[in-house]
């Protein structure tokens, strides 16, 4: 077994990224999760998934890290993890919320389309049904996506110019917006770089760790600048959200395939 000597820790969007972004498959990334977990490299989800949607996930993946779920704004740790490391099995969750309760978010949201006439569609307002619709999941898994925390996610059908203004208004009032994959997410002021600097002041009490983050989209960016290396994920049509910069790169393929190869390159390049 080729040891984790860098202390890295990788930390991963889920959808369109990990995940393809129409099938949810994650095979083209399986052997490269399992070269990281040969590595003992932990992977840290950081979605806007739920936290029940994240630990259905952990198992398909056959992960027992932290993670971070509804963009940032819940940060979930097996319990002992940084007392210990990794349980080999599961002994429950510490969770803290970072941003704010889903419904303050809620009455912000809703009570400004009432002021101001936007057009919106938001998952509160959704059947588990509608919500499967909306995403391309099963009911069953769908289930799992309403049961938000700290966000909600609003299917815009408005203008850009109208969004522009309702993120300013957002943020006038103490919150935040950020756009995925499907939706514009409402969050406290806690987004995925702010989970990632939480989990990583922990992991760096075991020693400094090498952030490594993947992810497609806005609602990724800000975690990709405070890794020390980022990688941009092809996003479904071929190309990339942002340029590669400074500490952020481009993987080169779509969604898991993508992720995959960045992964790889990293060990062929003796990164990790």
């Amino acid at each position: 077994m080729t040891k984790n000597t860098r202390n890295a820790v990788v930390f991963t969007d889920m959808d369109a990224t990990l995940l393809d972004h129409d099938t949810y498959d994650w095979a083209p990334a399986a052997p490269a999760l399992a070269a990281l977990a040969e590595r003992e490299v932990p992977v840290c989800l950081c979605t806007s998934k739920t936290a029940a949607e994240v630990r259905d996930w952990q198992a398909r993946l056959g992960l027992k890290t932290p993670f971070a779920s509804e963009n940032g704004g819940v940060v979930a740790v097996p319990a002992g993890y940084f007392d210990s490391g990794p349980p080999v099995a599961d002994t429950g969750w510490q969770t803290t919320t970072l941003g704010q309760p889903r419904d303050v978010l809620c009455a912000l949201a809703y009570g400004l389309r009432e002021q101001r006439g936007y057009r919106f569609t938001g998952l509160a307002e959704m059947s588990i049904a509608d919500i499967a619709a909306a995403t391309g999941l099963n009911e069953s898994a769908a289930a799992l996506a309403g049961q938000r925390e700290a966000s909600e996610p609003l299917l815009w059908q408005d203008s850009e110019e109208a969004a522009e203004a309702f993120r300013r208004e957002i943020e006038a009032a103490g919150a935040m917006t950020r756009r995925g994959g499907r939706f514009l997410h409402v969050l406290g002021q806690a987004d995925k770089a702010d989970a990632l600097a939480w989990l990583r002041a922990r992991y760096d009490k075991r020693g400094p760790i090498l952030a490594i983050a993947l992810g497609d989209s806005e609602n990724d960016r800000a975690m990709l600048a405070a890794a020390d290396i980022g990688y941009w994920v092809a996003r479904p049509d071929g190309g990339y959200y942002a340029p590669a910069t400074g500490t952020m790169r481009h993987a080169p393929g779509i969604g898991p395939v993508g992720w995959a190869a960045a992964i790889h390159a990293l060990i062929d390049g003796d990164e990790l």
